[in-house]
């Protein structure tokens, strides 16, 4: 009776663990996004940028990406916003993405034809991001 026991034990183990391996699989393999979508109101501060490098060479040779995420107050990215950046006169930008997409987020490529360090910054709407960055061009 006790090594009937003990197999019955076994095989709901063995069950429990195929029921939590398949699901896990089932959720990475059929929701494979980690995010959501809002449609609230993006809130400043949870809302950021960054630039990558932080810098790069002059004249146009090189560019530094601007990126900005527009996030609401649950820390969800806000789609289809139309985000702009503040920026000092010769620094030029191209526009990438500059509509929020699923994850909030807009894409900019900067450069400029004179060195010089730049403090570049974002708005969407009625609100600047607090944040800024700044960047060098050599």
């Amino acid at each position: 009776m006790s090594r009937h026991k003990s197999l019955l034990i076994i095989a709901f183990l063995v069950f429990a663990l195929a029921a939590t391996v398949f699901l896990a699989l089932r959720t990475t393999i059929f929701f494979n996004h980690a995010y959501e979508t809002s449609s609230a109101t993006p809130v400043s501060q949870n809302s950021y940028l960054f630039a990558s490098p932080l810098q790069a060479k002059s004249g146009g040779a090189e560019k530094i990406r601007i990126t900005v995420f527009l996030l609401d107050g649950r820390g969800i990215g806000v789609a289809n916003q139309i985000v702009t950046l503040n920026r000092p006169q010769g620094v030029t930008q191209t526009d990438v993405q500059s509509t929020t997409d699923d994850t909030g987020k807009a894409v900019f490529d900067i450069t400029s034809l004179n060195p010089g360090r730049f403090e570049i910054a974002a708005q969407s709407g009625n609100f600047s991001i607090p944040q800024k960055v700044k960047v060098v061009f050599y």
